[in-house]
């Protein structure tokens, strides 16, 4: 089973279209909305699909506190053996979950990152610089081979994801959640996914000081003791 954590901030044309998708997936699940102290008529939008998807978990946030704080509210409630994260947006294929999903499930890793910019992809070539900038850096840093740290579609096991103790609260948490399962000796798979770039003006919200950020957390991560973080399962295989 999955758990599907979908943060959204004003995401009004496009929250009901990824929910109909999600709900779609011919896999077991539950969908976890966090919303994240929307302004616009999301709510609304959240209120009205959700009588059409039987379980659907909802967390509301009166302030938007960012994706990574959204992120860590879902984990608290998830109860699938796999998590998985879904932008509010249409960049990402939610069918690319299912197959991800089963090749986590029949593996003996304990994470899988879809990448993108592979196959049936469209990405502006600064986007994609940019993405390669920070994958490089986080390959530079911790020894690995990481082709797109930055992607949304990062299938975690459930009790890996809760380890983390994960505390970024904006975009940043995409290389914190990278930094600790590197630190901590978890097995990253990757596998190819297809993904549609969406411009600002469709509402795109990360920008390059959230590139900075992602550095700077890369940096933080890579030199600071974990000691604190619960890592007992990670060398035992």
């Amino acid at each position: 089973m999955l758990s599907i954590i979908v943060p959204v901030y004003n995401e009004q044309n496009t929250i009901q279209f990824i929910l109909k998708k999600l709900n779609a997936l011919d896999i077991g699940k539950e969908i976890i909305v966090v919303n994240d102290g929307s302004q616009d008529a999301t709510q609304d939008k959240i209120d009205q699909i959700k009588k059409e998807i039987n379980g659907i978990k909802i967390i509301n946030f009166k302030n938007n506190h960012g994706k990574g704080r959204a992120v860590r509210e879902g984990i608290k409630i998830a109860q699938a053996e796999m998590i998985a994260i879904q932008d509010a947006d249409l960049e990402y294929n939610p069918r690319d979950l299912v197959v991800l999903y089963n090749i986590l499930k029949n593996s003996d890793a304990d994470a899988i990152y879809g990448i993108r910019f592979k196959k049936d992809s469209y990405s502006p070539l600064w986007h994609r610089l940019g993405n390669k900038l920070l994958s490089v850096a986080t390959s530079i840093l911790y020894f690995q081979n990481i082709l797109d740290m930055e992607t949304c579609y990062k299938v975690i096991k459930r009790d890996v994801a809760v380890k983390l103790q994960l505390q970024s609260s904006g975009f940043e948490i995409e290389a914190e959640i990278t930094a600790k399962l590197l630190r901590g000796g978890y097995k990253i798979i990757q596998y190819p996914i297809s993904y549609k770039f969406r411009s600002y003006g469709e509402g795109k919200k990360i920008s390059w000081e959230d590139g900075i950020k992602a550095i700077i957390t890369l940096l933080k991560y890579r030199f600071r003791n974990l000691s604190g973080i619960d890592t007992s399962c990670d060398n035992e295989r």
